[in-house]
């Protein structure tokens, strides 16, 4: 049964809702998932707070450009799955990385991360970064290493026995 007008419409306006809303966009190939499948990558990502929907590339590609990321609209071809992130913080992207890795049938499409459009390949670079809290624990176990070996260095130089020349110029 065709959609009317009426209902592309109103695709259209949640489409663009969903836009306005996330700071993580990603559109994403599901072409070879059977149902059981797709039902246990929605139920994985729900748990992340984020929203995946299917919809027909016309009525996405008219929301994305009115949106103003016309950019995405050549990446809509064939099977197409909405990933909409609006908490920076959710492991959604990381969730979906981590599926497509294990299923070689499927694949990033593009997506828009905090404004910024990305292809398939930026994407899944970026969906394979550990995560912000990952990187600040990173950086701060960085910096504890270089803090113990300067303190080290330090209390070296103050138990240094002194050499021969300082105890002659001593005497």
């Amino acid at each position: 049964m065709p959609i009317t007008r009426q209902q592309k419409e109103q695709h259209v306006a949640e489409i663009k809702d969903l836009i306005s809303k996330s700071s993580i966009i990603i559109v994403w190939d599901y072409l070879g998932l059977n149902a059981h499948e797709i039902s246990e990558v929605r139920a994985k990502l729900k748990k992340s707070n984020a929203v995946n929907k299917v919809y027909k590339n016309l009525i996405a590609k008219i929301a994305f450009e009115e949106s103003g990321k016309k950019e995405i609209s050549e990446s809509l071809k064939g099977p197409s799955s909405f990933l909409f992130i609006e908490d920076e913080d959710s492991n959604a992207l990381r969730d979906l990385n981590k599926f497509i890795k294990e299923n070689d049938k499927l694949s990033f499409k593009a997506g828009y991360i905090d404004g910024v459009f990305y292809d398939k390949e930026g994407v899944a670079e970026i969906a394979g970064l550990p995560s912000k809290d990952n990187l600040l624990s990173m950086l701060l176990s960085a910096l504890q290493g270089t803090m113990r070996n300067l303190a080290y260095a330090i209390s070296q130089i103050n138990n240094e026995e002194p050499s021969n020349e300082d105890k002659t110029k001593k005497e």
